[in-house]
């Protein structure tokens, strides 16, 4: 299985801002910044499909949970593109909690491009800071084939 492309930028981005609060001029933030640069530079350059993905990865992570979470609308036409992203840089598993009407049409469509649904998980949602906890969200788990 290739090594989840995602996982290592998001590690990366950690680090980076690791390393920007640590900065104590601002040679250090624009270090911190031009690094950022260059890796979402590297992240685009893998298409449409890999920015989707890079930005729900790291709602996901930042939000506390192990795997991608598609939590939006997904339309017919991208789900062919995503899994293939997500077949070429690692993914082998992600969540989709998407509240949308058609999301079970789109879990059918995630099935008939190569995914099997292991089940249903709880993930968490965004933070509600006045509780100061995570919302619990659903979702269905899908493992990428």
């Amino acid at each position: 299985m290739k090594k989840n492309i995602f996982e290592t930028a998001y590690a990366q981005m950690q680090e980076l801002k690791k390393a920007y609060d640590a900065a104590t001029d601002e040679a250090g933030k624009e270090k911190a910044r031009a690094e950022y640069h260059v890796l979402m530079e590297g992240i685009e350059g893998l298409g449409a499909a890999a920015c989707r993905i890079w930005r729900e990865y790291e709602t996901a992570r930042e939000n506390g949970n192990a795997r991608l979470d598609i939590s939006e609308v997904v339309w017919e036409k991208d789900v062919e593109s995503l899994i293939s992203c997500m077949r070429e840089n690692g993914i082998s598993e992600f969540t989709f909690s998407s509240g949308w009407s058609s999301a079970v049409e789109t879990a059918w469509l995630f099935t008939q491009n190569g995914c099997e649904l292991a089940g249903l998980v709880e993930i968490n949602g965004s933070m509600n800071h006045f509780a100061g906890k995570h919302e619990k969200k659903h979702g269905y788990l899908f493992r990428v084939k």
